[in-house]
């Protein structure tokens, strides 16, 4: 028997990478569930904040990728004809928008779906991947605001299914589109990992400490915040940055808070890591730091955690009661001052302690990863989205 046909349109996907956790999101849907569904991804042919398309990947065809077949848009993205063609020729029993306002590979496919130009039978599932948390919607609330009013009137979402990754997401869903929204949760799957295949971990000498941020260098990700935290720390810390400088007006902000620091903190910009670097990578230091203004997620923070980082977070993500568990802290951001303390906690660490704390992350991650529960949730999410055709 034929297995039901995902057609997923996101913003980016693979071989890039510059777009962090969505992308991990989607493959590794797709690599956990390949036995139960037929996926292929629609999504432009560069990578983000990049102007040049991938190297042989043309438009009009299809490319198999991992666990699917992508097949990638050139500019202009929105435009209809491609869009009707790729479904009158694969046919998807299903239809899959990894975002809530890609004006190109959602709000166009949904508008167009809701005046009838591609079949309006075929159901769709829409995971907004944490653009609703209050962090998010805090950046261009104008934008978000205006479209949110303008779909619920127009009805562009009136049948989907939203997928939420945890409780609170669900909230932030009906909090716009109302308790009647069709919500199931489904949380972000793990990467495949065993205990042996994990870098080894270094020592920490006592009064030192090696911080590093990874992802995405944006207002969302709050890498300002971090370093201002780090004005008042007295003793010697290091701060590696790595990650893709997409809004380059905050990196200068922050540039400017680098040059306000003093001497005994040492902060570096490392570039962009290849996902299949990350846990090496992070594997290097002793404390992963992102007070982010919200995640839905976090795929970084889980690798952070299986290479054996401790965790230093706000507590706008769903990893929390950290602290309890010897695995790192989750802060309040309107308290800055408790992100100062952490690092001067993790500073006077001896590397017998710090040992213990490093342990318990990747005890933690790991199980994680072992839960079969959390690819069964997303099968049914996709099963009972099917079953509404």
């Amino acid at each position: 028997m034929a297995k039901p046909r995902v057609l997923c349109f996101a913003s980016y996907y693979l071989p890039g990478f510059r777009a962090g956790g969505p992308v991990r999101s989607l493959m590794r849907m797709c690599e956990w569930l390949e036995g139960d569904f037929d996926f292929r991804v629609v999504t432009r042919n560069r990578d983000l904040a990049v102007a040049e398309p991938y190297p042989d990947h043309r438009p009009g065809r299809w490319y198999p990728f991992g666990a699917t077949q992508v097949r990638y848009l050139g500019p202009p993205y929105a435009a209809p004809g491609p869009l009707r063609r790729i479904l009158a020729e694969w046919r998807p029993d299903l239809l899959y928008f990894h975002s809530f306002m890609d004006p190109a590979l959602v709000i166009m496919p949904l508008v167009l779906r809701r005046l009838g130009l591609i079949p309006a039978e075929i159901p769709a599932v829409v995971a907004p991947r944490g653009e609703f948390s209050p962090g998010a919607l805090r950046i261009k609330p104008v934008r978000k605001a205006a479209w949110s009013a303008l779909a619920r009137v127009a009805g562009v979402y009136r049948d989907v299914t939203w997928q939420a990754t945890d409780a609170q997401e669900e909230v932030n869903i009906r909090r716009h589109f109302g308790a009647e929204a069709r919500v199931g949760i489904a949380p972000n799957l793990p990467p495949r990992v065993e205990f042996g295949s994990l870098p080894a971990r270094r020592a920490k000498p006592e009064g030192t400490l090696r911080l590093v941020f990874l992802s995405r260098i944006s207002p969302m990700k709050n890498l300002r915040g971090a370093l201002a935290s780090l004005a008042p720390v007295r003793a010697s810390v290091s701060l590696d940055i790595y990650g893709t400088q997409e809004d380059p007006d905050y990196w200068a902000e922050c540039d400017r808070e680098i040059r306000r620091l003093p001497p005994n903190v040492a902060v570096r910009f490392r570039g962009v890591v290849q996902p299949e670097k990350v846990l090496e990578v992070l594997s290097a230091y002793d404390v992963f730091f992102l007070p982010s203004l919200g995640e839905n997620f976090g795929h970084v923070i889980l690798e952070a955690l299986l290479a054996g980082c401790p965790l230093i977070l706000s507590d706008q993500t769903p990893w929390r009661g950290l602290t309890a568990q010897n695995v790192g802290f989750d802060l309040p951001l309107a308290a800055p001052e408790l992100l100062t303390g952490a690092v001067e906690r993790f500073l006077a660490m001896d590397d017998g302690e710090f040992q213990t704390w490093s342990g318990s992350a990747r005890e933690f991650g790991l199980r994680y990863c072992h839960n079969a529960d959390l690819a069964a949730a997303a099968r049914r999410l996709l099963t009972q989205a099917l079953a509404r055709a």
